[in-house]
């Protein structure tokens, strides 16, 4: 599922006329789409457990998710660690010189795990994208792109390698920010929905989801509180809550701005 997000969120941006931007970025960059304002570097976000108050316990074992993005606010690098720092996933992307993805590589500890390599048309349109092992075998490849007007991707197919259709992938958003998707297998039955609800600063506060697996069905309520700011108005800390109320994590995030 996480190949499927993320291919999916590749043009996602956000338009928003109360964020505060002080550069003039592509309607298709990363921050916007991360719904961040001013000219963010990185972000380091870590998960904390909490208890039954809500108060701040140790750190979670997992994870601490590192994103940097380059000055056009294009993300560049995704890292994700556990607390012993042993096991490290790392997802670096490459752009076209309209802000395009062009490749997607992930790594674990060093060795390649996956590659996608996504091809746009004469007219910056996503128009195919291919998906390898860690081999280089091809393991599936993505068609039938629809995007809307902000060039988000608002439907697309994933076929296996032999060319048998594997799922179709829709999504949906708010403020051009992405907000929910349904998958559907080969056969259209949906095996993953989600949706998210956001507040007047475009920050989710719900999101809710179902994961229909083989022998199960996994499906997942979260609420969000946002107890800090930093002088962007971008969040520093929020608690997340399960579907009773109760607060079962607290993320912390550290941000980094370039300089003007």
């Amino acid at each position: 599922m996480k190949q499927i997000i993320l291919l999916s969120a590749i043009t996602i941006a956000a338009f928003s006329c109360n964020q505060k931007h002080t550069r003039d970025y592509a309607k298709n960059a990363d921050v916007l789409a991360d719904n961040l304002k001013g000219n963010v570097k990185q972000t380091v976000t870590t998960d904390y457990k909490a208890d039954s108050s809500g108060k701040m316990g140790e750190q979670d074992s997992c994870c601490v998710l590192t994103t940097i993005y380059d000055e056009k606010g294009y993300a560049t690098e995704y890292e994700n660690d556990d607390k012993s720092g042993k096991n490290k996933e790392m997802t670096t992307v490459s752009h076209d010189e309209n802000g395009n993805v062009k490749d997607i590589k992930n790594t674990k500890n060093g060795n390649a795990v996956s590659s996608i390599t996504v091809m746009s048309d004469s007219a910056g349109k996503y128009s195919q994208a291919k998906e390898y092992d860690s081999a280089n075998h091809l393991k599936f490849y993505y068609t039938d792109f629809s995007q809307n007007e902000y060039g988000l991707l608002t439907s697309m197919k994933k076929y296996n390698a032999d060319g048998s259709l594997s799922e179709t992938i829709a999504s949906n958003y708010n403020n051009s920010i992405l907000k929910g998707q349904e998958v559907k297998d080969s056969v259209g039955k949906v095996i993953y929905s989600s949706n998210a609800k956001f507040d007047d600063k475009n920050h989710v506060v719900e999101f809710e989801s179902r994961n229909v697996n083989k022998d199960s069905t996994v499906n997942t309520f979260i609420k969000y509180k946002y107890n800090g700011f930093d002088g962007q108005d971008n969040w520093i800390e929020r608690t997340e809550f399960d579907k009773n109320g109760k607060p079962v994590k607290i993320t912390k995030r550290e941000i980094t701005y370039y300089k003007e």
